[in-house]
């Protein structure tokens, strides 16, 4: 995963460097001891991890963002996004 990319999230509304995305989920859920944030609530039942993994959504380099260019909303209802989030919720379901 580049460090240096883009991306919209979806599910926090806001643009977002890739590797914070991998970062936020590594985070625990609820109660946690001092000194350590929880998830974000936006990340607690994201799928979109498979696609920003695989680079599936639109990015930008970060250069180009504080330049001003936006990366375009990923489609999450395209058919090879589907099958990327789907085959991610089989798997964790297993």
């Amino acid at each position: 995963m580049s460090k240096e990319l883009m991306f919209f999230c979806i599910p926090q509304e806001a643009y977002m460097r890739t590797d914070n995305c991998q970062k936020l989920r590594k985070r625990p859920t609820g109660k946690v001891p001092a000194g350590a944030q929880p998830k974000l609530r936006a990340c607690e039942g994201c799928t979109m991890f498979p696609l920003v993994d695989k680079l599936k959504v639109p990015t930008v380099s970060l250069a180009d963002y504080l330049g001003g260019r936006r990366p375009e909303v990923a489609n999450l209802r395209s058919a090879s996004n589907r099958k990327l989030i789907q085959a991610h919720l089989e798997r964790e379901a297993s």
